[in-house]
């Protein structure tokens, strides 16, 4: 049970449960839910193995009309497509990337960067949850008009609140390292239709 979900706006324990191919049952066992209307954006959900005789783990996206891009940021002409349609939340040393670490699933990017470092939103939006999360610390969500979610996590201070919209590079955080990291740093990630994908082909270039 080494994969983890963090629930985005809209999303139902029914849905998420069909994006790994899981049972809606099994799912709430694992988590404990009871009644399948608690879930709540920025909650961070257990997945069970899904049954049956593969036993694979690979998580299967969402059917679209528009090519995804896959959890290894393959596919040179979704790259393309989405190249460059987010700004760097901040600069800082990239050391940890997107995808499968040993047993583990790496759902975004590390960037790390003194405490107190300005984080900036990766594009306009609307902050769909602002606060505390078990685990990511204090972490703020973005719905952008493109499609796409963003999340901010491990911050020292945030500077929004739910519901509020805000600009292009606009500050709404700080860098810190609350919830579980071993220092300071953002953790960064990048969803369409609630399936994490490689925030790097959506950032382009690294920036000096």
């Amino acid at each position: 049970m080494g994969r983890r979900h963090l629930v985005a706006p809209g999303e139902t324990l029914f849905r998420v449960a069909k994006m790994y191919g899981v049972s809606a049952e099994a799912l709430a066992a694992v988590n404990g839910i009871t009644d399948p209307r608690e879930l709540t954006a920025g909650q961070e959900l257990v997945i069970p193995e899904p049954a049956g005789p593969s036993g694979g783990s690979e998580v299967p996206p969402l059917a679209s009309s528009k090519p995804a891009l896959s959890a290894r940021g393959k596919g040179a002409g979704a790259e393309r497509e989405t190249e460059g349609d987010l700004t760097w939340p901040l600069r800082g040393v990239l050391y940890a990337r997107f995808g499968r670490r040993g047993r583990e699933v790496h759902d975004g990017i590390d960037l790390a960067a003194p405490v107190g470092t300005p984080v900036k939103t990766a594009g306009p939006g609307r902050v769909v949850y602002a606060g505390e999360q078990k685990g990511y610390g204090l972490i703020a969500i973005i719905e952008h008009p493109n499609g796409l979610t963003t999340l901010y996590a491990h911050n020292h201070e945030l500077r929004v609140k739910t519901g509020q919209q805000v600009r292009a590079g606009q500050q709404i955080a700080s860098v810190g390292e609350s919830g579980r990291t071993t220092g300071p740093h953002l953790h960064f990630e990048v969803r369409r239709d609630g399936v994490p994908v490689d925030p790097l082909p959506h950032l382009g270039p690294i920036p000096r």
